[in-house]
């Protein structure tokens, strides 16, 4: 079995608050549909093994964790898992890391749903959705199968947002953001939060989204992001005003004209 997997940006990116050790956000992601994948073969083998330009240990790697309670939930439910212990899994990389684009948390989610499909395993959209927030706060908009929604709580909240198809361009410049450096960074200066703001977001189309707000407007974790990475600061001062920013960074996206 050979799967693209795409990347996801943050239209908008609000903190509304902590609930225990995360942070609760107002957002909404959406899928990018292009040349910018990851390609990941999953296949059956002897023994399990997974390939890729990962830059990490085996058991933090996102794919890994994600069969491990895989492995977990299918043992609590009686069901068999052995399979998981003998697959060979290749990905080529191609979203970067450490740029606001959720590549591993992609990655995860879409292997949670294709092994599902693979072993005829059954598990519905609930149950994945499930196993992948105990993976990370994004996996769950991964494993929903919506190119866009409204994201809310630490994730768990994911609201399926139609509209009209939006075409991105993404420019992701040599530099890796640490997610949690830019939390910890916001956390030095917590603005105000925009509780009413946020929810006339959710309610705006994308369009109308990018049309009125500037980047700084659209994501508080930007300004943290900037203050962190000075070489990221120089970069944006000489992008346009229709380039925003995803995530804790550090891509830019913007709309692009449909030819």
């Amino acid at each position: 079995m050979i799967f693209d997997v795409f990347p996801k940006i943050n239209i908008f990116l609000k903190l509304t608050g902590v609930q225990g050790s995360y942070h609760t956000i107002s957002s909404r992601f959406m899928l990018v549909f292009g040349d910018l994948k990851d390609v990941i073969e999953i296949k059956p083998s002897e023994k399990f093994s997974l390939k890729g330009d990962f830059n990490c240990e085996m058991q933090d790697n996102l794919i890994y964790r994600s069969i491990a309670e895989l492995k977990k939930f299918l043992e609590h439910k009686k069901i068999k898992s052995s399979m998981l212990e003998c697959l060979n899994i290749e990905v080529e990389k191609k979203i970067p890391k450490g740029a606001g684009l959720g590549g591993g948390s992609a990655d995860a989610g879409m292997c949670l749903v294709k092994i599902n499909e693979l072993f005829h395993l059954g598990l519905t959209q609930k149950q994945l959705h499930y196993i992948g927030m105990k993976i990370g706060s994004d996996v769950g908009f991964f494993v929903s199968g919506y190119s866009g929604a409204n994201v809310s709580g630490i994730g768990e909240m994911i609201q399926k947002y139609e509209e009209e198809t939006c075409v991105f361009e993404i420019f992701t410049p040599n530099i890796f953001c640490d997610t949690k450096k830019v939390y910890s960074q916001y956390d030095k200066n917590i603005p105000l939060q925009e509780y009413d703001f946020a929810k006339t977001l959710q309610s705006s189309s994308t369009k109308q989204i990018l049309s009125l707000y500037q980047r700084e407007q659209l994501n508080d974790l930007f300004l943290p992001a900037i203050n962190l990475y000075p070489e990221l600061n120089e970069i944006q001062k000489n992008l346009g005003k229709d380039w925003y920013f995803s995530g804790s960074g550090s891509s830019f996206f913007r709309l692009k004209d449909k030819k």
